[in-house]
């Protein structure tokens, strides 16, 4: 009988808590879009969505893991921008007043001339760093591929997103987990949102 409660009660703490920590390692929720079908292979440049983000120590480091994981199917970070297949764009933070948003146009320095425009993705989340009752902070982590074809066209081939919330604050705290949860039996299937986990303590 003891058995059966506890099997009821922490089928109650999922389902309550969505993918918030509850003291079993930390959750997140997946949602992934994409076309790849596992033949990409070449070189791609890792930026960052936002220019207040580009070229910081922290979105190095994460570039830097996100392009280990990458190279495991096929994809090898460049220097450059200059003779690249692929472009990937990196978003991260905590939720911002109202909605969190990501648009960023930017034209590529290639001779081809390629420019990317990204399209407007919002999420509905609470106000920065607020922490928000039986539920912590709203993180987000997000990585677009596009493929950039030999007439100028570009084709947006990888949409994923993570979206964590628990008691950590600090995008520093919780990315590096974040960002493995993302690639856990990358890319995924298309169209998806899957309950992800990681055994790293309670944040």
């Amino acid at each position: 009988m003891k058995k059966v409660i506890f099997v009821i009660i922490f089928g109650l703490l999922l389902s309550g808590n969505a993918y918030a920590g509850i003291g079993l390692g930390m959750y997140a929720k997946r949602h992934t879009l994409h076309t790849l079908d596992g033949t990409e292979r070449g070189k791609i440049f890792i930026k960052a969505s936002r220019e207040d983000l580009n070229n910081t120590l922290e979105f190095r480091h994460y570039a830097g893991i996100v392009a280990e994981f990458l190279q495991k199917h096929g994809f090898r970070r460049a220097k450059d921008e200059k003779d690249v297949k692929y472009i990937g764009l990196i978003n991260y933070g905590l939720s911002t007043d109202g909605m969190y948003s990501t648009v960023y146009k930017f034209d590529v320095s290639n001779d081809v001339g390629h420019s990317i425009v990204t399209e407007v993705i919002e999420y509905a989340l609470a106000p920065q760093k607020k922490f928000i009752s039986n539920k912590g902070y709203i993180r987000v982590f997000e990585l677009n591929i596009f493929d950039l074809k030999e007439n100028k066209e570009t084709s947006h081939i990888y949409q994923g997103k993570i979206v964590s919330k628990g008691k950590c604050g600090e995008m520093q705290e919780v990315a590096p987990d974040i960002i493995k949860m993302l690639f856990k039996k990358w890319p995924g299937k298309n169209g998806a949102k899957r309950i992800m986990s990681f055994k790293s303590g309670i944040c």
